[in-house]
């Protein structure tokens, strides 16, 4: 069955960012794009009747993004991550850990598996074209609770999308355990540059000037009805071979 996808971002926003060492990243334009995406995997949903069943994102506690299935239509709430992340006329320090608090809650009134994919990646400023130059792990998003969140390719964390899987059902109106706890980006950015020399002059261009850093999380379910099958085909991987059963 196809499984339809609707997407929401965030807004955008800059911060100046404060190095490590003494190093003053001045007008630099490092920052955050905070989107959340959910979506909830339509598969199987024909097999059984249900007034209502959704998935809902949690930072800090609170509804940040959901999609619940209600009186025959979807219902969505889109939101953005990081949004308080930083205090009033503070700046984003490198190597400085930020509380970001990540979970999900089963929205619905049907029991369900749930998947977890989280993208991080760099792009340029006020543009969607992804900075290639720089590795995304050097976005730390803390992740928590492994035991229960499983991560069917660990040491994978520094590409830019990590599938995280919660173990067993997550019963509905339940919300799952934290799968993140905070994010910071790491020193090593200071570190990034290109450096050029022309005649007796040597020039040294950070990497990060005029780029954001962006952290997109996206969560989907199925049902627990025919849930080998119903995992296999919605996230084509085998729920016993990973530990999800």
């Amino acid at each position: 069955m196809k499984k339809n996808r609707r997407t929401s971002h965030g807004k955008k926003t800059t911060f100046a960012l404060l190095g490590l060492a003494g190093v003053l990243l001045m007008g630099s334009a490092v920052g955050s794009t905070r989107a959340a995406l959910t979506y909830y995997s339509e598969n199987y949903t024909a097999e059984i009747k249900i007034h209502q069943i959704g998935v809902s994102l949690l930072e800090n506690g609170k509804v940040v993004s959901s999609r619940d299935y209600e009186e025959d239509k979807w219902s969505e709430t889109t939101g953005a991550l990081l949004q308080d992340m930083l205090g009033e006329d503070e700046k984003l320090a490198l190597g400085k850990r930020y509380d970001e608090t990540l979970s999900v809650q089963n929205s619905g009134d049907i029991d369900q598996y749930v998947r977890v994919r989280i993208y991080k990646y760099w792009t340029k400023k006020d543009s969607d074209a992804k900075e290639t130059s720089l590795s995304p792990d050097l976005i730390k998003l803390n992740l928590v609770n492994q035991g229960q969140w499983i991560n069917p390719n660990p040491g994978a964390e520094n590409k830019e999308c990590t599938e995280l899987y919660y173990k067993g059902v997550l019963p509905a109106g339940a919300s799952a355990v934290n799968f993140a706890d905070g994010i910071s980006i790491d020193t090593k950015l200071a570190a990034e540059v290109d450096v050029t020399q022309e005649g007796n002059t040597i020039t040294t261009t950070y990497k990060y000037d005029g780029v954001e850093f962006h952290v997109n999380v996206e969560v989907d379910a199925v049902q627990t009805h025919n849930a080998q099958d119903a995992i296999r085909s919605a996230w084509g991987v085998d729920a016993q071979a990973i530990g999800m059963l």
